[in-house]
């Protein structure tokens, strides 16, 4: 009897044994078989914090504009037909361009032969006078620079230059072309002024 009070023992011994054992060796098996847990510091891959330096880029230079004066406007034979009238620009929402209000701006004329100008052309817009200039010396022809459509004097559009000179008023002094860009026949259409600084 007890032998086997003993024996009874000595199984439960062993018994508890291996049950603890099998405890304890899945704990170190399942810590043998997974890596140490590592600090987040250690994993975030470190940057390369060294200053890189930034290129120096110089300020662009910003070239003084050329002060080009830009008049533009609508011009029609006057009722006489001697000189050109020129007025107001107005233009629609589609940029369809026409007469505007000359009540309320500044007008002009064109006279393409002008006696004050030894048979010149001469534009007056208010205290501005563009006197016409010769392109070539001793040639009054070279002052009338046409572009006709399909190369026919008779056909519109067609675009007039006129190399000019301000002679009297605010842009005295300065030197440029007029052109004129003819929709009809007698005449109407756009008038454009561009001068240069005096020099």
């Amino acid at each position: 009897m007890r032998i086997r009070l003993v024996g009874i023992a000595a199984l439960l011994f062993a018994l508890l044994g291996l049950v603890g054992y099998s405890f304890g060796a899945s704990h170190v098996l399942a810590q043998s078989g997974t890596p140490a847990s590592t600090p987040l510091a250690a994993q975030t891959p470190v940057s390369d914090t060294s200053a890189t330096p930034l290129s120096e880029t110089a300020a662009t230079p910003v070239a003084e504009p050329v002060r080009v004066v830009t008049l533009v406007g609508w011009y029609q034979n006057s009722a006489s037909g001697d000189i050109l009238e020129i007025g107001p620009l107005q233009t629609t929402d589609q940029l369809v361009g026409g007469p505007g209000d000359p009540t309320s701006t500044l007008t002009g004329t064109a006279d393409l032969d002008s006696e004050d100008n030894n048979g010149l052309p001469r534009v007056v817009l208010g205290d501005t006078i563009l006197d016409g200039t010769e392109m070539f010396p001793e040639d009054p022809e070279s002052v009338f620079n046409w572009i006709y459509y399909q190369g026919d004097p008779a056909l519109r559009p067609a675009t007039l230059v006129i190399p000019v000179i301000a002679t009297a008023g605010p842009y005295e002094g300065r030197s440029g072309t007029v052109t004129f860009l003819s929709r009809s026949s007698p005449g109407s259409g756009i008038f454009v002024a561009m001068l240069n600084p005096a020099e």
